[in-house]
């Protein structure tokens, strides 16, 4: 029981949070205004998180774990729409095969989660947090598989990660032909790239 009360409470402060990012930058919001429009007190916030960057922390893995697919430990789905869009597939075709975008774009299509990537500082917050959260699956992947050290790996798998995060805000995080045109240019080039790291 005291689990689910727990539960109902950081939701609350959760969607407080999300509610005054509406209209106050991250940066301009104080532990006074959050507990009222989570309508807790202090002390009931600080028994659940220690100041408003954990509260951030919290909605960022929210928003990872309500994507539609678990992350995976291969780069298979960048070959597979990057096949889907030489075959000049429109952006309606593609619907289909969303799940297959990188964590930033699946983020970005729940509109609970719009408010995030509106926001300067939690739009970079949250591109580093899935950097974080995803490395471990990804870097002993393509070390084992691409013929490159550790450290490259990680310096490839952070320009993957920045490259889509940059484009998609580029786009205003619509998918438009626009974007179509750009995702496309940017997977055939991934998909070169580790077909030539892997014949090395």
């Amino acid at each position: 029981m005291a689990d689910k009360r727990t539960m109902i409470t950081k939701s609350a402060i959760k969607d407080g949070l999300l509610e005054l990012l509406e209209t106050t930058s991250f940066n301009d919001i104080s532990i006074s205004q959050l507990c009222r429009a989570a309508g807790v007190g202090r002390a009931t916030f600080y028994t659940h998180y220690k100041g408003i960057t954990d509260v951030l922390d919290d909605l960022a893995e929210d928003a990872i774990k309500a994507t539609s697919r678990k992350t995976t430990t291969d780069l298979s789905s960048i070959f597979i729409l990057a096949e889907k869009m030489r075959k000049n597939t429109s952006v309606e075709e593609l619907d289909s095969y969303m799940d297959l975008l990188p964590v930033c774009q699946r983020v970005s299509d729940n509109p609970k989660y719009h408010i995030l990537f509106n926001d300067p500082f939690i739009s970079e917050y949250l591109l580093l947090h899935i950097y974080h959260s995803e490395r471990a699956h990804f870097i002993p992947f393509m070390t084992s598989n691409y013929h490159i050290t550790s450290d490259q790996a990680d310096s490839l798998f952070l320009f993957m990660i920045t490259g889509a995060f940059a484009i998609n805000r580029s786009k205003g995080w619509k998918k438009d032909q626009s974007w179509f045109e750009a995702q496309r240019v940017l997977m055939t080039f991934l998909e070169g790239g580790f077909d030539f790291l892997s014949k090395l």
